[in-house]
């Protein structure tokens, strides 16, 4: 399912770029207006007091410390070490430039499609000479590109940090906070916390975790059902009486009947 959402995406993209340019760059600036407007939405999920007065004052002293604590450039760092260690490996473990070739040509499902290794890079060849070059040339840009939006993030954070900082700690903590990043292991320890995230030690000790923690989603099904045993019975549009029903359809201006045919289809 997400292989033909993303090769579906890249044939619009495709399609896009083949078009009157004048009428694909209208095309790409309402999509960079609906994406702005749905990063304004999100933004507007989660609004933040303003800070007071006393805040304010310590604001400049705080984004000093976090200019210590992150130094320019050491989010992309972090990625770079991310994808080394764990993201690398996992892509390199369900690499399958052939096959993955195969079904987008095909439109046959990645589970449907019973190929050996041998096969499907015959077959992809037939698509695709190259292929298996063209893979490498794309995959060689993903890490570049997760760089390049650590990179982005990097004022944001700095921004949220500072802030935050300001907010929680007095002027004698951020004196005590700035002094120790100002030592030399401060600024090794601000060089290197955030790298370390991303070390094998933590990677393999969360995938080691990895069964405890789907054995904890595993149970959450049966827990909310517990929880809300005592509750009602969801009702279906069915079980509406007409009035209701017709309450539900004037509301969302769906008729009973397309309402019907609609929930019908979704049980």
């Amino acid at each position: 399912m997400i292989r033909r959402r993303i090769f579906a995406a890249t044939t619009a993209l495709a399609a896009l770029t083949m078009a009157p340019q004048p009428l694909a760059a209208q095309e790409r600036a309402s999509e960079a207006e609906e994406m702005d407007q749905a990063m304004a939405m999100l933004g507007q999920m989660f609004p933040a007091e303003p800070l007071t007065a006393e805040e304010q004052a310590r604001l400049p002293q705080a984004q000093g410390i976090v200019a210590l604590m992150i130094p320019e450039g050491t989010m992309s760092e972090m990625m770079g070490s991310m994808f080394d260690n764990m993201l690398g490996p996992l892509l390199a473990a369900v690499d399958a430039p052939a096959k993955g070739t195969v079904t987008r040509a095909t439109g046959i499902s990645d589970s449907a499609l019973d190929l050996t290794p041998e096969q499907a890079a015959q077959i992809a060849a037939l698509f695709d000479p190259a292929y298996a070059e063209r893979h490498e040339r794309e995959k060689a840009l993903f890490p570049a590109m997760m760089r390049d939006m650590m990179t982005a993030m990097e004022p944001a954070m700095r921004k949220a940090m500072s802030e935050l900082y300001a907010i929680h700690f007095s002027s004698t903590e951020l004196d005590g906070i700035e002094s120790f990043f100002l030592t030399d292991i401060g600024a090794a320890y601000a060089r290197k916390s955030f790298t370390m995230s991303s070390d094998p030690r933590i990677i393999g000790a969360t995938m080691e975790a990895m069964p405890q923690m789907m054995g904890a989603f595993a149970d959450l099904e049966r827990k909310m059902a517990e929880a809300t045993a005592d509750l009602p019975a969801p009702r279906s549009f069915a079980d509406l009486s007409a009035a209701e029903q017709g309450e539900v359809a004037a509301a969302t201006g769906y008729s009973v009947d397309e309402i019907t045919a609609m929930a019908g289809g979704s049980e």
